[in-house]
């Protein structure tokens, strides 16, 4: 079902707050400034296509802020792709601050205080896509947004035209759930991709930034040891940066990525092989709970960091342990 807004036909005195009230229900809910003494104009068409609000607004000169206190007060997660149709405006979102010109959009996250400034007539198409349908780390996220992106910019143009032919759909009003379902996981899938290649492309992040990505790249990759797969390559994939990107974060670090998730393995095997309640297990299937697929090369990996076989520190680590747990129930 379409829904329309159109603050020309309210009273002057209460055009303001109805306009206010009409962006926060068709889209994000935002306080609105107008430029000037000028009274607010302006129009919205909007619907929901599978969970994603689709629509287009055209309104006077004005000033939108999505604010801390209204983000604390609607708890809304969703992503805004608003893409400019005519008109020029500025939007700023994560410390950085750009123009956006005619045929250019810009993407916002609206779990955090961003603005949209007009200073002349604007005329948009927006949608807003819930967070929980975008499998994307936040790192990614804010290295994506308050940017200008051009149609000219390969995955950019494909998603500018996503949400313009959105726009044209919900105008029809196409009722059947099937067409609105893939329409859905078509946007998701492009904002999806262009927000990955972003952080691909950007591996400048701010160093608050990659410091938090680096804290959850080791929490993962600790709790996954026990996984054959994992390696570089799959940790790159699962977080959405590249391999090149995710070796540059460790490169301050005192081993290389594949480095460390050896030692890790290393060193939990090391442990294990000691541990009297592990006695009645073999040297395979320590070295097979913590991801080693090949005993022959877990082994050879063993000997060269630590200089014995897994074999002879285990019958060291257990006679010691043998030796000391005698002495102590000597009377």
């Amino acid at each position: 079902m379409i829904q329309a807004f159109c603050a020309d036909i309210q009273p002057p005195d209460e055009r303001t707050e109805y306009w206010t009230d009409a962006v926060g229900k068709a889209f994000i809910r935002m306080e609105v400034r107008t430029r000037g003494k000028a009274m607010v104009h302006g129009a919205i068409r909007r619907a929901c296509v599978a969970g994603v609000q689709a629509g287009s607004l055209e309104a006077s000169p004005q000033r939108m802020t999505r604010t801390a206190p209204l983000i604390a007060a609607d708890g809304d997660e969703s992503l805004v792709v608003s893409l400019q149709r005519a008109g020029t405006g500025l939007a700023a979102q994560d410390g950085r601050e750009v123009r956006v010109a005619a045929g250019e959009l810009v993407i916002l996250d609206a779990r955090r205080p961003y603005v949209l400034d007009f200073a002349g007539p604007v005329r948009q198409h927006v949608a807003t896509v819930p967070r929980e349908m975008l499998d994307l780390p936040d790192s990614a996220l804010r290295l994506a947004t308050g940017r200008a992106y051009s149609p000219g910019q390969g995955i950019s143009g494909i998603l500018a035209s996503y949400v313009n032919g959105l726009v044209t759909v919900t105008d029809h009003c196409i009722c059947a759930r099937a067409p609105k379902e893939f329409l859905k996981q078509g946007i998701v899938d492009v904002l999806t991709a262009l927000v990955a290649l972003e952080g691909d492309i950007r591996e400048s992040a701010t160093p608050a930034v990659e410091a938090d990505l680096l804290l959850r790249l080791r929490t993962y990759i600790r709790s996954h040891l026990n996984d054959p797969s994992l390696s570089p390559a799959s940790v790159a994939a699962t977080h959405h940066i590249s391999v090149r990107y995710l070796y540059q974060l460790f490169q301050g670090e005192p081993m290389t990525v594949g480095r460390w998730i050896q030692r890790l393995r290393l060193e939990a095997c090391r442990r294990d092989l000691v541990r009297p309640q592990f006695a009645g297990q073999t040297v395979a299937a320590i070295a097979h709970r913590w991801g080693f697929a090949s005993h022959a090369h877990f082994s050879r990996t063993f000997r060269s960091v630590y200089g014995v076989s897994p074999a002879e520190w285990r019958q060291a680590g257990l006679l010691q342990d043998a030796t000391v747990s005698n002495a102590v129930a000597r009377p």
